[in-house]
């Protein structure tokens, strides 16, 4: 009696466990890092018979692998916009000291500075192309950068006037247009709140979105961008239904935290020729995940206390105030 309870045991490591708790133990010695290197379905399911046996049809295994997918703890994830699967990696937000765990390794304060800031000087410059002009909050005045984000103001806000170009070929606010949104009560400057992330996961993706959602409640429009590309199906779901849900627009750049290392300072990145912020550009694969629903009006209840509170925000109004005396848009 005793023999037979323990024989199975000892020559059966999945013995009482679900196929569930199998997968979990056999899947991350098969599963590619790289989600490049996917394994599509058929292939992953030839791979675990190897370990398992035939005890369970295709079906079961494939419903496995959807369900596994979307769980965080789990080490399978789906790529989004493609077929296969690849191995989810752990990425937590932040690490203990001055460092951060981003893209997968820890690294230096000063790292993550430079990394931030080169994000925020891409993305200004990405703001200028489509005539967007952004003003940086994060950072500015006597307020010390922070790669965090706060929960009451964005990185960065982008206004968008309507624009014509003279015969001397400089940029000036449409007259006819601006007049007449005055006259009929709308908004004289579209202001976009704009939220920058280094990267997301399924287990922070939640706070992350909110944060920006708070911080960008004020303005007309909410923007949340992601340096890193999103590969996992599940964490994009889940961004792709708040967005839609809030009406905030998600993007993401689609450049890894080595790839930022590499670029010239956040300073030159700003101060290049339009030919080689090009070269940059073509780094990027920017993914639109959802458009941002316009609100009705600027909450200027709100944008008055910040004004008081927020140095940055303070300048942020001048800014403005003094884009419509000069009727002349600038970047600073």
């Amino acid at each position: 009696m005793v023999r037979l309870l323990h024989s199975p045991a000892s020559s059966d490591p999945f013995a009482g466990m679900n196929l569930r708790e199998q997968l979990r133990h056999i899947l991350p010695d098969i599963l590619p890092d790289d989600p490049e290197e996917a394994i599509k379905g058929t292939e992953l399911i030839r791979l675990v018979r190897l370990r398992l046996g035939d005890d369970y049809s295709d079906a079961t295994l494939r419903y496995h692998f959807s369900i596994l997918s979307y769980d965080s703890t789990s080490p399978i994830a789906k790529v989004d916009q493609g077929q296969g699967y690849y191995q989810r990696l752990s990425k937590p937000a932040q690490a203990h000291g001055t460092g951060r765990l981003l893209f997968g390794g820890e690294i230096e304060g000063d790292s993550v500075q430079s990394r931030f800031q080169r994000l925020l000087a891409i993305y200004e410059r990405l703001c200028l192309l489509r005539s967007h002009y952004p003003f940086r909050l994060n950072g500015r005045a006597s307020t010390p950068l922070d790669e965090r984000g706060l929960w009451d103001i964005p990185d960065l806000v982008t206004a968008e006037w309507d624009l014509e170009t003279g015969a001397d070929e400089v940029t000036r606010f449409d007259s006819g247009m601006l007049d007449l949104r005055r006259h009929l009560g709308g908004p004289e400057v579209g202001l976009s709140g704009v939220q920058l992330k280094m990267g997301l996961t399924l287990d922070n993706y939640t706070a992350q979105f909110f944060q920006a959602l708070s911080a960008t409640r004020w303005t007309l429009q909410s923007e949340l961008v992601i340096a890193e590309p999103l590969n996992d199906e599940a964490l994009v779901d889940a961004l792709r239904s708040l967005g839609n849900q809030f009406g905030v627009g998600i993007s993401t750049l689609g450049i890894n935290g080595s790839q930022l290392d590499e670029l010239p300072t956040a300073s030159d990145l700003r101060t290049m020729s339009a030919a080689e912020f090009e070269i940059v550009q073509g780094k990027l694969r920017i993914q639109k995940i959802t458009v941002a629903a316009p609100r009705q009006r600027i909450d200027w209840q709100s944008l008055s206390a910040l004004k008081k509170k927020h140095e940055a925000v303070d300048e942020l109004v001048r800014w403005l105030s003094e884009c419509l005396n000069r009727r002349q848009p600038e970047w600073k």
